[in-house]
């Protein structure tokens, strides 16, 4: 640091006395005194010292050995090998990451392409997506995907275009090859299917002219070729009952109304399948037990029933799709409406089990003031045709709107028997069973009794006495959860024929089974 500091000095020498000084570069051509002998004087080049030269070798000094040197009689060193040749580096390419678009765009040429093969290659089976759709369709789908995934290919390879068309043009050729090698279910209009079912061409060698047809034959054969009667003409093969419901102006979002509405009440195979039509559909019912006629009176709830041909086995419906559309919501929930009875019932009559669901929910805390024996009817056909959500719904309506001798008792007694043994049950529906007194139903409690003693405990007491002698029959061969509900169940119906059985289990019975048979036997006593 010290030495930095002394080559930005000048080293003088005042002409006065001979003092030398250090001064900075900055006082060069200026007058400056000397300290000493306070001699004023300017700093040129007459008083800065100059050090002398010398060159290498003239001094001894150990501060020069840090300097290199070369020697005089050094011989330049030869070497007794062969250098190594490096070959020159390659150039490389530039590794860049692919763009996550680039990605995207790839994944969806691929995804696009595959579906719509799968879509033509299994689409034309029954029920499937190109079921009935014609060979133009299906190549104009074929066309728009293989352009639509091209189009992603080439935009997802940027640095390999001749490769991504390449691979375009491949799924191109294999998309609009599949619709001329997979033909199922294609739509032939006037095709010579037809034409051999209906007529056979004029001339044919070796055939005799036949007669023409009449007006009816002519009419059924139309008819076939309007609803694409092959669908049905299969399934007749393995179903001679199966019917084919014609479905007129049905809208596409009510196919699922209607279909599960037929399926519901027909007992028809839930394969039951609609075929698409040009604005129609064909519903092929299979499974159907009932007469033709039967179907028919079916779908006079949400459309117009024309010229059911037992011959074909078609019906025509022309769906009235007002019928599927819910009333104003500030009429159907405000009971001083004059209106609201009215539309709430209009709504029970709905195909659609969730709008007849809600419009129970909205009759079932209301005084019944008008339409009350048909709003009931049709609550009993719901239960009879609905699931375990309308059921519950109803069942919580009927202690207010049914009446005595109405035959409710016996359609909900019929609904919970035909329930499988491990079949959801209603609450409100047993308990409206138990508030009628129905001794029909006291077999019905038993065996509710026995699977669930907690849950139907209070049911099954509110039959009173006769259900004592069940419940002593049932003592003795009891789990502890029946046996403590069994006790509780004879001090609230109990009478002197059940204190000798209580009295009896109190000898061997644990401290809790006691103090609950003490009870009893205090009830008991009571009500003597």
């Amino acid at each position: 640091m010290d030495s930095h500091a002394d080559a930005e000095k000048l080293s003088i020498r005042c002409p006065g006395c001979g003092q030398r000084f250090k001064v900075g570069l900055e006082l060069r051509d200026r007058m400056v005194e000397c300290g000493t002998c306070e001699h004023r004087f300017r700093v040129n080049d007459e008083v800065v010292v100059r050090a002398k030269k010398f060159y290498p070798g003239e001094r001894r000094a150990a501060a020069l050995d840090s300097f290199s040197r070369v020697p005089r009689n050094a011989a330049p060193s030869q070497s007794t090998f062969q250098t190594i040749q490096y070959a020159p580096e390659p150039v490389h390419r530039t590794i860049e990451p692919t763009s996550p678009l680039r990605l995207v765009l790839g994944f969806s040429a691929v995804l696009i392409a595959v579906i719509v093969i799968l879509m033509l290659i299994f689409g034309g089976m029954p029920g499937g997506v190109l079921y009935g759709a014609s060979q133009s369709k299906r190549l104009m789908l074929a066309v728009f995907s293989a352009v639509v995934s091209g189009v992603l290919l080439v935009a997802a390879n940027p640095r390999a275009r001749g490769r991504a068309v390449l691979a375009a043009l491949l799924t191109a050729g294999g998309l609009i090859s599949l619709p001329f090698f997979f033909t199922n279910g294609v739509t032939l209009a006037s095709s010579g299917a037809d034409i051999a079912e209906d007529a056979p061409a004029a001339g044919t060698p070796g055939k005799e002219t036949e007669r023409p047809k009449t007006a009816e034959e002519e009419s059924v054969a139309a008819l076939k070729r309007q609803v694409s009667y092959e669908p049905l003409a299969r399934a007749l093969e393995t179903d001679p009952k199966a019917v084919g419901l014609w479905l007129r102006g049905l809208r596409e979002f009510h196919r699922p109304q209607v279909r599960d509405y037929i399926i519901r009440n027909s007992g028809a195979d839930p394969s039951s399948h609609m075929y698409p039509r040009s604005n129609e559909y064909l519903m092929v019912v299979t499974g159907f037990k009932g007469d033709i006629g039967d179907l028919a009176r079916l779908c006079e709830r949400f459309g117009e029933v024309h010229r059911p041909s037992d011959e074909l086995r078609i019906i025509e419906v022309v769906v009235k799709n007002e019928s599927f559309q819910e009333g104003a919501l500030e009429k159907l929930t405000d009971p001083a409406n004059p209106a609201f009875y009215e539309l709430n019932k209009r709504e029970l009559e709905s195909i659609d089990l969730e709008r007849a669901r809600k419009a129970v929910n909205r009759l079932a805390p209301v005084e019944p003031k008008l339409y009350r024996k048909d709003i009931v009817k049709r609550m009993g056909e719901l239960i009879q045709e609905g699931d375990f959500a309308i059921q519950f719904e109803i069942g919580k309506a009927l202690p207010k709107w049914s009446e005595p001798g109405d035959g409710m008792e016996e359609v909900v007694l019929g609904v919970l028997e035909k329930l499988p043994a491990d079949g959801e049950v209603a609450e409100p529906l047993v308990t409206f069973l138990a508030g009628r007194k129905d001794m029909a139903a006291v077999s019905l409690l038993d065996r509710l009794w026995l699977q669930e003693p907690n849950k139907w405990e209070e049911n099954y007491g509110a039959f009173g006495q006769p259900v004592e002698d069940k419940v002593l029959s049932r003592l003795p061969q009891t789990t502890p959860v029946q046996r403590m509900s069994a006790v509780r169940l004879l001090g609230r119906v109990g009478t002197a024929k059940s204190v000798p059985v209580l009295e009896g289990a109190m000898k061997d019975a644990n401290p809790e089974m006691k103090v609950l048979i003490q009870h009893a036997l205090e009830s008991i006593r009571g009500r003597k």
